[in-house]
């Protein structure tokens, strides 16, 4: 194994580590939210109102990068699940500025992860791999 390639997999494994990360967390936040107006039973499982089209989606922009394909719809969704994660999580927190970012920062840190999770299988990130082999 080159050095490049080491690197390459660790930012991957960072990534996927940190992605994992913040959506366990954010998916914490809005189950307490939910808990707030659903019935116990049901809380539980309602962020996957958001992280279902959200994880979907992740899975339809890696299987283009693969592919070396665009996704512009699956970004789309991506992002607006996203925003609907940062709102919902900041929507019951108490209003300073240090508790909106605590709140705020791990679903965009979750976008920023995948985003560089994708970059390691994007068609740019194997030219740069050939041209150092």
């Amino acid at each position: 194994m080159t050095h490049v390639t080491v690197l390459f997999a660790a930012v991957a494994v960072c990534a996927a580590s940190l992605l994992g990360w913040s959506i366990t967390y954010s998916y914490g936040q809005l189950r307490t939210i939910a808990e707030f107006v659903l019935p116990a039973r049901l809380a539980p499982w309602w962020p996957l109102m958001v992280y279902g089209p959200w994880f979907v989606a992740a899975l339809s922009i890696l299987r283009a990068a693969v592919r070396q394909r665009t996704a512009l719809r699956s970004w789309g969704v991506l992002l607006l699940t996203s925003a609907m994660a940062v709102a919902l999580c900041v929507s019951h927190a108490p209003h300073s500025v240090l508790a909106l970012v605590t709140l705020g920062i791990p679903p965009v840190t979750a976008l920023v992860c995948f985003w560089e999770l994708v970059g390691q299988f994007s068609p740019k990130h194997r030219a740069r791999k050939g041209a150092h082999a």
